[in-house]
């Protein structure tokens, strides 16, 4: 227990500080006598006693042995700074006397109290807030007296106080850096040199910390930003040299592209920074637009960001233009910038409207229509302006010339006017687009079958209440007397077709216009209808609804015609469903507890996957085949649909092939050789088994995965308002119930089935939490353990029906019930789906039996390796998918890959994980080693390495004989080179069917050191995964 205080003399100071200063020994006889506070309270009381002589000693002493003193021992560090801070505040604020109380005494308490304080917090690794702010507080409190003559000296140290604590802590200064810069202009006297070194240590700032811009690294550039975004006042006119590094990041080639994508996006929030702080800097964005022109080599992604950026530069293009040259010369500049950027994905107009491509180019058209019009409720931008803009005059032209030239981007054209309509903000700019196809499209648009591509449009349009429909009824009405025109015998059943999605925009009118508005065009169109159309359905069809037309009020009309959806301007019947809608005493969801779900309930794949996509590329399509799933395909019907419920969007897409017979001219009759009408028939018959998945049922994969959830944490937030007491209470595991897991994906993998699990246990942390039982002393098989932890996973099968065989990732929804009867819902990690997961067997004919398999399959393959060779002789042939009604050609492409692998290792791998796709095995060698190992079976054995299955075929050129070697010298022994032949082993045929419909083909030719693996497909795009896939599984 400490001693009562009393005030130690002079002389026992004087010995005090010589015995700490001597060293620890000395040190003990009075840490022994006082505890580290109660040497702290001496020493302050004695700085206000008028007659001590050794004030300046003891300020000293502390702040030469704050370490022995306040570190070492058990004081807290808060404590002994508060009380520093209040001896401070008492000696600064006590008026000069000049015996207890002087300048020095103030100027010396200031140094040692900041001296302390950073010395403290630098020890304990922390910094203590309330009392550093209260240190500042007094420093600016001092500082904040320009001019004040008397107190100069003491002014001058607590600016030196305040350098050394800005140097400490660097920012701590910055938010008043303005208001130091008025402090220095007021003071007048000497210690105005302290204030200057004041402002130019706490200005250092840009100076020590902008030269982070200049390096490559991406988190320190990340930092200059943040700071930026903290302190802006600092780095004010750095801006321009800011934005020009971010630009030079995302150039530079060789950098990732993640890295120059992200300095891109840094760089969009970075001006929008600068312009919300000062919109007078206008200027800046102007002058870097021209640096956003996507490059020729640029990835599709980098092209992307860059238009965004461009799209985001012309807003304040106009503005600048407008203020300068005037409004006309401003919007030209952004009409410029439209068409100049838009050349570096021009090729949307040739490529499926699907593609990539696409998108970006109508998401530049998004962007720049929407311009500087926000969502935001305050935003004073109005319709008038726009329209009257020189962009939006253009984007239009452009948007009804693309529809005229390339009728498959009407779909993409409809999603970007249905996207402009869903939003509350920017509907009235889908509504004059809408306006301005009807004025501008439907007067110049072709009377043929291709008319069809225009519907969806048309649909739009018939909704439209605001559009007079007299126009689109007339070309309808054109569009019918064609079809009865051009009907003849060879028209099947396109006629009926046609004229039933004729019928449907009627429909359309009838539902969303007056029936005074439309009675006289209409009539005349389903009067004809009625009268000359050569098909019965169709003519009753218009029957009916010419009778409704004339004899029905319009509102009556609409219930009449309305299928389920909810109309403008007619309430839903209040009784609907009301006898199914019962009421459940149910548990609410709580939010707050399913956030971190997925930190406790796991779902895992059984398999890992052998490469995993580090990161993927996802763009919107605009709404356009969303639901559809219409990705690569290069399906088309044989025949009409007949089917009345096939979709607009596909009768738009896939023209039949009695159009095309129509319009192109037929091919010239070939002449085959045995070989190649072999080859066909193989083809043929394989075709024949593949399922075309736009009219059945497509080919499934099969993801295996295990759910499986920890108890503890599950027990501490779902069941721990249990009812449940005791030993029971501890031991028991909790359950989920009733688990429905709904799986979603952005990748074309189909619509996929939801799993139910109706039990599942909680996983214990280890074997030792296991519920313990009677015999629980009781010695157990470690097997029996393992099995006992299987009980605690759950079987997960996903199917997925992929429209085109790429890697994805599928997101998992979780919904449960607790044993307390809470809801349990919340997202799960996803689920990667590798390239390998696409590997399936090729579909066997019925009529093969099953000793003819393996033959079967090596003649599958040589078809195939043919087909998809560089000069194969069967690539305008078209063969037909099960069901008769899709055809398909094979368009095929190749690719080589040499693994410097020995042969050893590229069997066992081949073995361990292709083992169920290779067909074929030729080479005496290999032959032997692969039967020996008794895994790959069922498949034909040739001994002889003279590739004579192969290069008997006359698309095999010479360069498929051996692996690649490199000549370095001309007069290189040619002996040298077959001695290096000599050394194959021989090669492995692997068959791998790729689903929808497509295929990918090995052919690895094996030798000691070394494996060539020659790659053919008939799809393209996945090449781009199968070199990481082999890399993966030979360093597996």
């Amino acid at each position: 227990m400490d001693k009562p205080l009393k005030n130690l003399s002079a002389q026992e100071w004087e010995a005090l500080i010589e015995d700490f200063q001597y060293g620890s020994s000395r040190q003990d006889r009075w840490t022994s006598q006082f505890s580290s506070l109660s040497l702290l309270d001496l020493s302050l009381s004695s700085l206000f006693r008028k007659d001590f002589p050794l004030k300046f000693h003891i300020l000293i002493f502390l702040e030469e042995f704050a370490e022995a003193l306040f570190f070492n021992s058990n004081s807290p560090p808060d404590q002994v700074l508060s009380k520093l801070i209040e001896s401070l505040k008492l000696v600064i604020q006590t008026p000069i006397d000049g015996v207890s109380i002087t300048f020095s005494l103030k100027e010396q308490m200031l140094l040692s109290a900041t001296s302390i304080t950073i010395t403290l917090n630098s020890l304990h690794g922390c910094i203590h807030q309330p009392q550093l702010e209260g240190l500042l507080g007094i420093l600016l409190t001092i500082v904040n007296r320009p001019n004040h003559g008397i107190d100069r000296q003491v002014r001058a140290v607590a600016c030196e106080c305040l350098r050394e604590l800005e140097r400490e802590y660097p920012c701590l200064l910055g938010e008043i850096v303005g208001h130091l810069w008025a402090l220095c202009q007021s003071e007048r006297t000497h210690a105005s040199q302290s204030y200057l070194l004041l402002l130019l240590e706490a200005s250092l700032l840009k100076v020590q910390f902008s030269g982070l811009l200049y390096s490559f690294d991406p988190l320190l550039c990340h930092v200059i930003l943040m700071m930026y975004s903290q302190f802006p006042d600092a780095f004010d006119g750095q801006e321009a040299e800011i934005a020009r590094r971010l630009i030079l990041i995302s150039k530079v080639g060789r950098r990732h592209l993640v890295f120059r994508l992200l300095a891109l996006h840094w760089l969009l929030g970075f001006t929008e920074l600068v312009m919300g702080r000062d919109a007078r800097k206008k200027k800046l964005i102007v002058e870097m637009a021209f640096s956003f022109y996507p490059n020729v080599f640029d990835a599709l992604a980098l092209k992307s960001l860059k238009l965004d950026l461009l799209a985001f530069c012309s807003i304040y293009i106009n503005v600048v233009s407008s203020e300068t040259m005037g409004d006309k010369e401003g919007d030209s500049l952004s009409v410029k910038y439209l068409e100049d950027c838009l050349v570096c994905v021009s090729a949307f107009k040739w490529l499926p409207p699907w593609s990539t491509e696409t998108a970006v180019a109508f998401r530049a058209f998004h962007k720049f229509l929407i311009g500087a019009s926000s969502h935001s409720d305050t935003d004073s931008s109005t319709s008038k302006s726009l329209m009257e803009s020189t962009i939006f005059l253009t984007i239009q032209n452009m948007l009804v010339n693309l529809m005229l030239d390339f009728q498959k981007l009407v779909p993409v054209a409809v999603a970007l006017v249905d996207r402009f309509l869903s939003c509350q903000k920017h509907c009235w700019l889908g509504e004059n687009l809408l306006q301005i196809f009807d004025q501008c499209l439907l007067p110049k648009v072709v009377i043929n079958y291709r008319l069809t591509s225009y519907f969806l449009i048309f649909d739009r349009i018939g909704k439209s209440d605001t559009i007079p429909p007299h126009q689109l009824l007339e070309l309808l009405t054109k569009f019918m007397v064609f079809l009865v025109e051009k009907h003849g015998p060879d028209t099947g059943f396109k006629s009926w077709s046609q004229g039933s999605r004729v019928l449907s925009i009627c429909r359309t009118l009838l539902m969303h216009h007056h029936s005074s508005r439309l009675f006289i065009r209409l009539s005349h169109l389903l009067a004809f209808t009625t009268l000359s159309f050569p098909d019965l359905e169709v003519r009753d069809n218009a029957r009916i609804y010419l009778r409704m037309l004339i004899s029905i009020p319009g509102k009556k009309l609409r219930h009449i015609l309305n299928l389920g959806e909810q109309l403008v301007g007619v309430s839903p019947s209040p009784h609907a469903s009301s006898f199914f809608i019962v009421e459940s005493p149910r548990f609410s969801q709580d939010l707050q507890k399913s956030k971190n779900i997925s930190s406790y309930i796991h779902l895992d794949r059984v398999v890992p996957l052998l490469v995993k996509q580090s990161w993927s590329l996802s763009l919107p399509t605009l709404g356009y085949g969303a639901d559809k799933y219409s990705y690569i395909e290069g399906i088309r019907d044989s025949e009409p649909l007949v089917n009345g419920e096939e979709s607009d969007d596909n009768a738009n897409i896939n023209h039949t092939s009695e159009a095309k017979r129509i319009e192109f001219p037929q091919e010239p009759l070939r002449v085959m050789d045995s070989k190649v009408s072999e080859i066909l028939g193989t083809l043929r018959k394989h075709f024949a088994c593949i399922p075309d998945h736009r009219h059945m049922a497509g080919i499934k994969i099969q993801i295996h995965c295990t759910l499986r959830f920890d108890a503890e944490p599950f027990k501490r937030i779902w069941v721990a308002d249990s009812s449940i007491n005791g030993l029971e209470k501890v031991d028991a595991l909790p359950a989920i119930y009733a688990t429905v897991l709904n799986f979603t994906s952005s990748a074309p993998y189909g619509p996929i089935q939801s799993y139910r699990i109706p039990f599942l246990l909680g996983e214990p942390a280890g074997t030792d939490n296991l519920p313990r039982q009677k015999d629980s002393w009781d010695v157990v098989p470690v097997e029996n353990v393992s099995a006992e932890k299987e009980n605690f996973k759950a079987p997960v099968v996903i199917e997925l029906e992929p429209r085109e065989p790429v890697p994805g990732s599928v997101d998992v929804l979780i919904e449960a019930n607790a044993e307390n009867g809470r809801i349990i819902r919340g997202q799960l990690l996803s689920i990667s789906v590798g390239i390998e997961d696409m590997f399936l067997k090729s579909v066997v004919p019925p009529d093969i039996g099953e000793d003819a398999v393996p033959d079967y399959y090596s003649d599958l393959f040589d078809a195939l390796w043919e087909a998809c060779g560089a000069s194969s002789n069967t690539g305008r042939e078209m063969f037909s998918l099960k069901g008769g009604k899709g055809i398909v050609a094979i368009s095929g492409t190749q690719s080589v890959k040499l693994l410097e692998v020995p042969a050893a290792f590229v069997i066992r791998a081949v073995e361990q994980h292709l083992a169920a796709f290779v067909v074929g095995v030729i080479g005496e060698t290999l032959v032997r080693i692969v039967k020996d190992g008794g895994v790959i079976k069922d498949i034909t054995w040739k001994d002889v390495w003279a590739d004579s299955a192969l290069d008997s075929n006359p698309s095999t050129t010479d360069s498929d004989g051996g692996p690649l070697y490199l000549t370095y010298f001309h007069d290189e022994d040619k002996d040298g080179n077959r001695n290096i032949y000599k050394t194959n082993m021989g090669c492995l045929l692997v068959l791998i069917f790729l689903p929808p419909r497509y295929h990918l083909l090995f052919r690895m030719e094996i030798s000691d050191v070394s494996t060539l693996v020659r790659v053919r497909t008939d799809h393209w795009p996945c090449l781009a995964y199968i070199d990481d896939y082999l890399e993966g599984l030979f360093s597996s």
